[in-house]
This record gives C-alpha cells, structure tokens and sequence, in this order.
C-alpha cells in the first residue's frame, strides 16, 4: 500500500515564525480553514487536529483552542480529508466524548479518525496526578467504552475507573465498523493497549532506522499476543522542502530567527517537566542541530515532541520519506511552519516525486490507484 499523507492543523494559530508571544494568523475560524482547505486541495488525505491545554508555539498567555471545536470549524468546510482528532483521556467522560465524536463524524460524512492521548502529568488531567501506568488504565477502559457504545444499543461496563449501566449513544457514528483508534505512546503499556484496542499505533518519529526498530518491535509483540488483524503504523516529522538544500535551511532557520527569550525560558521549562517517554526519548537525542543528512532538529527548543525536521531538496524529501514508508510506516503526518502555506509546497513538489519513486520501486499495488485518485496526486 502507498504510504498515505497527514498534514499538521495546530490549535494555537499559524505563523510565519514559531517562538514569538503570539501567532502572527491567531486562533481562529478564517486561521483554520485556510489549513485545512490549502492540506485537502494539495494532495493530504488526512489533516491533525492536535489537542493541548497551553500553546505549544508561542507564548504562555498565547491563545489555544479546543480540539473539538476546531474539527467542528473546518469539517463543514471541507469534502475529502480526514480529521485526525486528538482527545485527552482524563478530561471528559467517556460518554459524553462518545457522542462528541459520534456527532462530528456525521456533520463531517464520516470522516472522523481519533488521535487516543493519555498524556503525562497533572497538565493532562486538570491537577488529578496519576502514575504512568494508571493512567494507561485508565486509558484503555476509555477506549473500550466509546467502542461499546458506538457499537451496541445498550452498553454495561464496570471497570476500575468508570462505570455504566445499559448506557446508549445517539447519533451513532456514520463510520459502520465504528471511528478507528489511533493510540499513541512509546511506553511498553501504551503499546500493549495499541495492539489489544488500537487499530493505528501513533510514535514520533526520530530516524528511519529507529522507525523501523519501533515497527519490527512492535511486530515481534503482536506475533506472541491474540491479535489477528494487522496493526498499522503513523509517524511524525516536519519538513521543509525546496528547489536546492541550501534554500530548504535556509527556510527552516528563518522560522526560529525570531524567538522570543522569555518564550524559549518557559517552553524549555515545560519541556523538561513532562512525563512523556517519547518526549523524554527525543529531547535526549538533540545535542546538536543534526540528527541525520537532511535530519534537523532546531525545533526542540521550541517543540516538546516531533521537533525532528526533514530538510532538503524537493528529491532529497522525497528519497527520506521513502526511508520512511519502507521502515514500515502506513500514514506519514507531516508539518512546517506557516502551515496554511507549506502543505502547498509539500503537496505540489515532494509527495509526486515520492508517488514517482513508489512507482519505479515496484512499491504502488493496483490497489492503490483508488487511493491514489482520491489523494489527488
């Protein structure tokens, strides 16, 4: 199968430059549209709707908006993609989450994909602190609640952190085998509860020859599990892609030229209080600008995760993403900064260069040319 393509919407705005105390495009409906309109017509099948309670780009009193209202914003203004939306388990009661997503999926035609977060910390879940691995409990019942509901017309469950009794969800979803689950996690735990509930298991990505061992590890435990049906894999990286290298660095340094002291001050704070094993994986990596040829990693010291940057020509992009999709990956997200605009260069120059290579490769089934047809490459 073809690799398929994500592109990133943010929730705290859009900018020419990250690190500043405000976005330059904020919050909003115009900011948001514009992305995902600009993703759909480049080409990406699939668009992230993140989740987070503080900005992840900006400053701390930067605005942030809510993930579900912003798959509500765009989903009516858009006809193909697909909304990859991010929810904190801990946050909101399942129930109540159940319908949420079951009510976007029919205002969207069943577009509707959900992006599992567990999350670290008292940030995740309004000052409840949880150990890791109970909140992975935790998460995992949440995930075995909305599939029940969505499924049956009376639902029970008694579990250790919620409970229901003949419990009914309407609308359902339009999706008839249900919103599939993306479960994201590097921890041991979240890649259990990936193969026993998730139908894509999320990690960021690093290098090609970490994404292939984290592939072929994940493989080995679903062999020794009661899993039959395949598990899919997502990674993440940014990218800046131009007609030579030089011009492509160029573009990804011009997007840290203007941080903000204070800013990149409480950002690296916040960085280093979080919990998360792939943060803690991918911050420990970064002792300088260059993880790999074409591989930077600048953006830590803005971004908490998925701060490994694929830099270069619009072929040498192209040639890392194929890396990529033979390490084992099915959906590549991708991002670079402004968002509204850098989906169109990825879109226009890099990802038919990639179908082209697919192509040569022996890598495009007759399978794909539906999907291909529908990605609008």
């Amino acid at each position: 199968m073809a690799i398929e393509f994500a592109w990133y919407m943010s929730c705290d705005g859009d900018s020419d430059h990250l690190g500043q105390k405000f976005a330059d495009f904020p919050p909003s409906h115009d900011t948001f549209t514009r992305i995902a309109v600009n993703a759909e017509k480049s080409g990406f099948t699939t668009i992230l709707v993140p989740t987070s309670q503080v900005s992840g780009h900006y400053g701390s009193t930067a605005p942030t908006w809510d993930s579900l209202i912003n798959a509500a914003v765009i989903a009516p203004k858009t006809e193909t993609i697909k909304l990859l939306l991010a929810v904190r388990v801990g946050i909101i009661d399942p129930a109540i989450c159940a319908r949420m997503f079951a009510s976007l999926d029919e205002l969207s035609g069943g577009r509707i994909l959900y992006n599992v977060v567990t999350g670290g910390g008292a940030l995740a879940s309004y000052g409840e602190e949880l150990e890791h691995d109970t909140r992975y409990e935790r998460t995992e019942e949440f995930i075995q609640i909305l599939d029940g509901l969505w499924k049956e017309d009376k639902f029970s469950f008694d579990g250790k952190f919620y409970r229901l009794k003949d419990a009914s969800v309407y609308p359902r979803p339009v999706q008839k085998s249900g919103i599939p689950f993306y479960v994201a996690g590097s921890s041991e735990v979240a890649q259990d509860i990936a193969i026993r509930r998730g139908d894509y298991y999320v990690f960021w990505g690093q290098d090609p020859e970490q994404v292939s061992e984290r592939v072929q590890h994940m493989e080995k435990k679903i062999k020794n599990s009661e899993r039959t049906d395949p598990l899919k894999y997502v990674t993440r990286f940014q990218i800046y892609a131009r007609e030579t290298e030089k011009e492509a660095f160029d573009a990804a340094y011009e997007v840290l030229s203007q941080v903000d002291s204070e800013v990149q001050e409480h950002r690296g704070k916040m960085i280093s209080s979080f919990e998360s094993k792939g943060t803690k994986e991918q911050q420990s990596s970064y002792e300088d600008d260059m993880l790999a040829p074409n591989l930077w990693t600048g953006m830590s010291r803005i971004r908490s995760g998925s701060a490994v940057a694929i830099v270069g020509s619009y072929e040498q992009c192209a040639e890392k993403i194929i890396e990529i999709e033979k390490a084992g990956i099915n959906l590549l997200i991708l991002s670079g900064f402004p968002l509204h605009s850098e989906c169109e260069i990825v879109g226009n120059h890099v990802i038919p260069i990639v179908r082209e290579m697919e192509e040569k490769m022996g890598l495009i089934s007759e399978e794909d040319r539906d999907f291909l047809d529908y990605a609008k490459v």
